[in-house]
């Protein structure tokens, strides 16, 4: 596992490609995470950031690429301050979504009765759609990109 590459950006704050590995993803979170510090981006709007970033990395990880293509998986991640807060981009080769659309803002049937029912995944999606706001997926020259806003204050969506 290698650490992120950083690459020249045109305006944006960072712009950084790494292996679509957990390993890789958490090393380039916690680099951008130092990054987006130096640049005077505030806490709150920057742990929001690891978490929406985490989600969409580790949903690439878990499903874009299938196991054991590790010569072409790789995430590319744009984040460009636009005053109101950050713009995110992220750029990967893997599989499409299905259907081409993103998962919905459904949360998951939790059983309150039965805690050992509840499921292991699920919960990314409905939080991304409530933390960010102009989420939209692309397909574009055999590339996945999602984009999205991150607002400088928190915004809470139902």
């Amino acid at each position: 596992m290698t650490g992120p590459s950083w690459r020249e950006g045109h305006g944006d704050l960072i712009s950084v490609c790494f292996c679509a590995e957990v390993g890789a993803v958490r090393a380039a979170l916690i680099a951008v995470d130092a990054s987006l510090q130096e640049k005077g981006i505030d806490r709150d709007l920057r742990d929001r950031a690891q978490i929406a970033l985490a989600e969409a990395c580790n949903n690439i990880v878990e499903h874009a690429y299938p196991v054991g293509d590790t010569i072409k998986a790789m995430i590319g991640l744009d984040i460009a301050d636009d005053r109101g807060g950050l713009q995110i981009t992220l750029r990967d080769r893997g599989l499409p979504m299905p259907d081409g659309q993103l998962p919905g803002i459904a949360w998951p049937a939790i059983d309150p009765d039965d805690p050992l029912t509840l499921p292991e995944g699920g919960f990314g999606w409905p939080l991304l759609h409530g933390m960010a706001q102009a989420l939209c997926l692309s397909r574009q020259s055999g590339q996945n990109i999602l984009r999205f806003h991150l607002p400088r204050i928190a915004t809470h969506r139902q």
